[in-house]
């Protein structure tokens, strides 16, 4: 077992432990934690990317974010001697060879999830604080705790519902509010998380509509849970600091993360991955 206490909001992870010497039972039972809690923290951290990649092959396929065909890969790979096939992508406004990494902007990007429209995506979000972070701030929520705290009406009404979400990069799309939404897959709002418990897969910015209702009752529906999912009882605000780690489950909770005037300064390592096989009941 690995030594957590929880945060003060009653639910977020804030691990004791060296990502360098872990073991693949210390990352099962991250995993767990992951899975159960939506969020795990680590901090103080002191990462090569030799390590970082170490830690990750221990999940399930660490996923790179493009491609090596891709024209953005060369520009958003970590390092293409260490890291090959761009596990690890760079977050970032720092330009190398005049070139920005991913989310480079220094606005808001709102509440969001990995890949909302993709059946086969990721579970997993690893995000590595290297350097410039501090002033920077990224907030995460728990859909296990917001669905447990819906009314009965609600969650009766929302138990068959299907949801259409998007991504720009969504294929067999549709234009919706200018964005595009995959409408050949449409998962269950509502559904049983891998550790047994209810979850609620609900991306604000992603969401288009439910299957069910009308553009209007969506859209109705959508702005009541909008507001309830983001009460401050299951909210984790992570202010950064250099050598912070945070891995969040995609499935249950989505994040945000807030304006910054500094992104040039600001680099973070970006990966996914899948949950490693073992038993999570």
């Amino acid at each position: 077992m690995i030594d957590y206490k929880i945060h003060e909001n009653g639910w977020t992870v804030l691990a004791d432990l060296d990502l360098k010497t872990c073991t693949q039972d210390d990352v099962n039972n991250i995993a767990k934690l992951i899975a159960s809690n939506t969020c795990v923290v680590f901090r103080n951290q002191s990462l090569t990317i030799e390590d970082e990649l170490r830690f990750l092959n221990m999940f399930k396929e660490p996923m790179p974010m493009v491609g090596q065909d891709d024209p953005m890969f060369k520009d958003w790979v970590s390092d293409i001697e260490k890291d090959p096939t761009g596990v690890l992508c760079r977050v970032t406004a720092e330009e190398r060879d005049g070139a920005v990494g991913m989310a480079f902007w220094h606005n808001e990007f709102d509440w969001h999830c990995n890949d909302p429209e993709t059946p086969s995506r990721c579970p997993i979000v690893y995000l590595h604080g290297l350097r410039g972070t501090a002033g920077s701030r990224t907030s995460w929520n728990n859909n296990i705790l917001a669905y447990a705290g819906l009314p009965d009406d609600i969650k009766n009404r929302l138990q068959n519902l299907h949801s259409i979400y998007g991504n720009i990069s969504a294929p067999k799309a549709y234009d919706h509010y200018g964005v595009k939404y995959n409408t050949e897959w449409t998962p269950p709002f509502i559904h049983k998380t891998i550790t047994g418990q209810t979850g609620m897969y609900f991306t604000p910015l992603q969401f288009g509509k439910f299957v069910e209702l009308s553009q209007e009752e969506s859209d109705e529906l959508k702005n009541f849970l909008h507001r309830h999912v983001l009460a401050d009882q299951y909210l984790y605000h992570h202010d950064w600091q250099d050598g912070d780690v945070v891995i969040s489950d995609q499935w249950n909770g989505v994040h945000k993360r807030w304006p910054f005037d500094h992104m040039a300064r600001r680099v973070l390592h970006r990966s996914m991955a899948y949950y490693p096989d073992q038993d999570y009941s």
